[in-house]
């Protein structure tokens, strides 16, 4: 699978209902209120026109292309395309500009549930560029992926700046990126919202918790293989290569984890997958998707995927598709669930 395909067939699959009830705005808006406040008082250090490196994609928004882009004044309203990237932007104390968010596919971060109810969501799947054209904001930010001119997309860069939107992409989700571009996202962010106070503080709370990960690690581990899967019924399996989530690889590489297929093209065939033998799988767990424990049970009940060291030493592991594709902070809740079942079975 590639991760355009990946994109298509989680958008076909109708996510679960999520409660997005009103319970606890008043706090969060007295909280919003403060965070404003500092934002106020932090604009005099960005001043606009305000120029960044960014990216552009093209029509697939499979391939991305570096470019500067100007901002003539700090966007007010924001359209969030996925789950991840709604919650980093409430890290940053910016819930009350968020005017859309779309692309609930996997467990959101609990620290801001509460503030993340209260916003509109356009879509719980892939939202297209008339719903978020209709929403009118400033700007869209997100997955780079996202920025296609397709039903799943929110349209491509270039259209978004037709009509009057400007656009963000992450770093992090494009090709070649590495985890250290978490931390130019957030400082990125922190400028052309006006927030870099608090932008400059989440990045120390990120690198704490990255160092905390990495010191947690045996010292007697040697670097482990491993590999996606995106679901398995019966004895079909859907094996995803992830050599474009960069990030997502170098991310795992900081617990000695190394992806089997990180140099393969392609589809990944049951038999390319047997003959690599990772030590670990990963199965991939998203909103409205198979139950992830039948996925779990069908793998270890497939003759064809008997001789794989991972299923005869039980190691295939469930991972959250947002903690994961947010391309985002919330990789490290995963990598720390990760981390902690992994050491759990030696």
């Amino acid at each position: 699978m590639t991760i355009l395909k990946i994109i298509k067939y989680i958008g076909l699959v109708t996510a679960a209902t999520l409660l997005l009830g009103a319970c606890g705005q008043k706090d969060a808006a007295e909280e919003q209120t403060t965070i404003n406040e500092q934002s106020t008082e932090q604009t005099e250090k960005t001043s606009f026109p305000l120029t960044l490196d960014n990216y552009t994609a093209s029509s697939e928004g499979a391939v991305f292309s570096k470019k500067e882009i100007t901002y003539e004044f700090r966007p007010k309203s924001i359209v969030a395309n996925n789950q991840g990237t709604a919650e980093l932007l409430i890290q940053l104390g910016l819930a009350e500009d968020i005017v859309g968010v779309a692309a609930l596919y996997g467990e959101g971060d609990e620290m801001v549930s509460e503030v993340f109810s209260s916003i509109p969501v356009l879509s719980e799947g892939y939202v297209g560029k008339e719903l978020v054209v209709g929403a009118d904001p400033d700007i869209v930010v997100g997955r780079g992926q996202l920025f296609a001119n397709a039903e799943w997309g929110t349209g491509t860069v270039e259209e978004l700046n037709d009509v009057g939107i400007q656009t963000y992409i992450q770093a992090t989700s494009t090709t070649g990126a590495t985890f250290e571009d978490i931390y130019t996202d957030i400082d990125q962010l922190g400028k052309l919202f006006t927030v870099e106070e608090k932008a400059q503080q989440f990045s120390t709370d990120v690198q704490t918790r990255m160092d905390a990960i990495v010191a947690a690690i045996p010292d007697k581990q040697e670097t482990l293989d491993y590999a996606y899967i995106f679901g398995a019924e019966g004895t079909n399996v859907d094996i995803y290569g992830g050599a474009a989530d960069t990030y997502l690889n170098d991310a795992l590489s900081y617990m000695s984890l190394e992806n089997t297929f990180a140099d393969a093209t392609g589809e990944i065939s049951v038999e390319a997958l047997l003959e690599a033998d990772p030590d670990i799988l990963l199965l991939v767990n998203y909103t409205g998707g198979r139950d992830p424990k039948e996925s779990l049970a069908d793998l270890k009940a497939n003759d064809a995927l008997s001789s794989l060291t991972a299923i005869k030493e039980d190691r295939i592991y469930i991972i959250d598709y947002n903690q994961f594709w947010s391309y985002g902070y919330q990789i490290l809740t995963g990598m720390e669930q990760l981390s902690a079942e992994m050491q759990s079975k030696n």
